[in-house]
């Protein structure tokens, strides 16, 4: 039997497998890597950003990324939602019951509170954002 182009053959049960796969579907026996690799594999690179389990232990002078798409948001006449925070990195600069006081060239104010709607204007919701902490460190230029 000829097997086709993407399968390999288990030699443990003659079963048909795709060709990347690193266990039998059938018998569950491991395939060995055909060769060893030549060249030293690199050490990962550390994440950029990781998550943030509580955003209230964030401290002054601590980077976050805000996620686009996310936060505060007004409905306009299609129905379409339209965000009104920026996404990027911002620093901390202070952090109240409902949000953090934070910078990025200009003030920003990310609520994390619940969703609501606005009190003043129709068709805006305040929304909590998507933040994520930010591992890259400030560029010098900019450091105080």
């Amino acid at each position: 039997m000829k097997l086709k182009r993407g399968q390999k053959l288990c030699n443990e049960c003659n079963g048909i497998n795709g060709a990347r796969s690193y266990t039998c579907k059938h018998c569950g026996h491991e395939f060995k890597p055909r060769g060893t690799a030549k060249v030293p594999r690199r050490p990962r690179k550390p994440k950029k950003y990781e998550e943030i389990q509580d955003w209230r232990d964030l401290k002054s002078g601590d980077r976050i990324k805000v996620v686009g798409r996310s936060g505060t948001y007004y409905i306009n006449s299609e129905g379409d939602r339209q965000y009104l925070t920026d996404a990027g990195i911002y620093t901390i600069a202070g952090i109240d019951d409902n949000g953090i006081h934070a910078h990025n060239g200009g003030y920003g104010y990310i609520y994390m509170g619940p969703e609501v709607p606005s009190d003043i204007i129709p068709n805006v919701y305040r929304s909590p954002h998507k933040i994520l902490r930010a591992n890259i460190p400030k560029h010098p230029k900019y450091r105080v």
